[in-house]
C-alpha cells in the first residue's frame, strides 16, 4: 500500500508540475498576443489616419471617370432596383394580409371612377343637366 500512496503522490507531483509549466507557457502566450493585438492597433491607426488623407486628396470627377467605379454605380443600381422590387412585393403581401386596398389599387378604382363619371356625364341628356343644373342654383326658402 505504501508503493500506491507514493505512486499517487509522484502522480500528483507530476501533474502539478504539468499545469504549472502549462500555465507559465499560456502567460507567455497572452503576453505575446497581447502585444501583437497593441502593434496590429497601432498600424490601424495608422492605416486609417493615411486613408483619411488619401480621401482628402481624391478628386472626385477624377473618380467618377473610373471605369471600376462606373462599375459598382451600375451594379449599386441594379441592388437598389432589386432591393426596391422586393420591397414593393412586401409591401404588397403585407396590405394584402391586411386586408387593405393597396396605392396601386387605391389609384385603380380612382381612375375607374373617372372614367364612370365621364360616361354617365355623356350618357345622361343635356336636359337633365339643366335641370339639375338649375336645382342647385334655386335660392333657398329659409
Amino acid at each position: 500500500m505504501a508503493t500506491t500512496h507514493v505512486k499517487a503522490r509522484n502522480l500528483e507531483t507530476f501533474v502539478k508540475g504539468q499545469l504549472e509549466g502549462a500555465q507559465k507557457r499560456f502567460e507567455g502566450l497572452e503576453q505575446e498576443a497581447s502585444k501583437v493585438l497593441n502593434t496590429l492597433k497601432e498600424r490601424g491607426q495608422d492605416s486609417a489616419k493615411e486613408v483619411e488623407k488619401l480621401l482628402g486628396q481624391l478628386n472626385t470627377e477624377t473618380l467618377l471617370e473610373n471605369p471600376k467605379v462606373k462599375l459598382l454605380g451600375r451594379r449599386a443600381t441594379q441592388v437598389r432596383t432589386e432591393l426596391r422590387k422586393r420591397l414593393d412585393g412586401f409591401q404588397a403581401r403585407a396590405v394584402e394580409a391586411v386586408g387593405v386596398a393597396s396605392q396601386a389599387q387605391v389609384k385603380e378604382i380612382n381612375r375607374e371612377l373617372s372614367r364612370l363619371s365621364k360616361k354617365l356625364d355623356q350618357l345622361l341628356p343635356a336636359a337633365v343637366k339643366k335641370v339639375t343644373g338649375r336645382m342647385g342654383s334655386r335660392p333657398s326658402a329659409s
